[in-house]
């Protein structure tokens, strides 16, 4: 996001995102945190965001640890396996399978959702396995509209 849509350009935007983030509306994992946030460094604008949340990224859990196996087994190329890095991304879908159960439990509907910028037409990336879970996912714009933002550029 910080790459495409910079706050210079659309401060609104992450103003939106801000509030979300303190109405604790954003959750993640620490997997994620970890990816946005250099531990040295400079930090762009969307590390300096986070950083300032890291309250929103939870860590792993018996359960997830349990579900991403499976998640790699059914899914084995949502990673790189030559990666020296942490990947996210299964532990994101562990962590919303994790929230849902808990969130069924108590006989209420889900509002979870995961957002991305993947294909959708990809057997292997995060849509593909969130259909597989019945998770909901949104690709930023369909995010932006479900948040009822919009945003307008202005010449200077």
């Amino acid at each position: 996001m910080h790459r495409y849509y910079p706050t210079r350009i659309l401060p609104d935007l992450w103003n939106n995102l801000e509030e979300l983030f303190k109405k604790r509306r954003v959750r993640s994992h620490e997997f994620v945190y970890d990816e946005i946030v250099p531990s040295t460094g400079t930090k762009d604008d969307l590390a300096k965001l986070v950083s300032k949340h890291k309250v929103c990224f939870q860590a792993i859990t018996k359960k997830q640890a349990q579900v991403v196996p499976e998640i790699l087994s059914l899914f084995p190329h949502l990673i790189d396996p030559r990666s020296k890095k942490d990947q996210a991304d299964p532990w994101i879908i562990a962590m919303v399978v994790e929230l849902m159960e808990e969130t069924s439990l108590f006989g209420k509907e889900s509002e979870f959702v995961v957002v991305s910028t993947e294909s959708e037409s990809s057997p292997n990336k995060i849509p593909a396995v969130c259909k597989h879970y019945n998770e909901r996912h949104m690709n930023l714009f369909e995010f932006y509209e479900d948040n009822g933002w919009s945003f307008s550029l202005s010449i200077k």
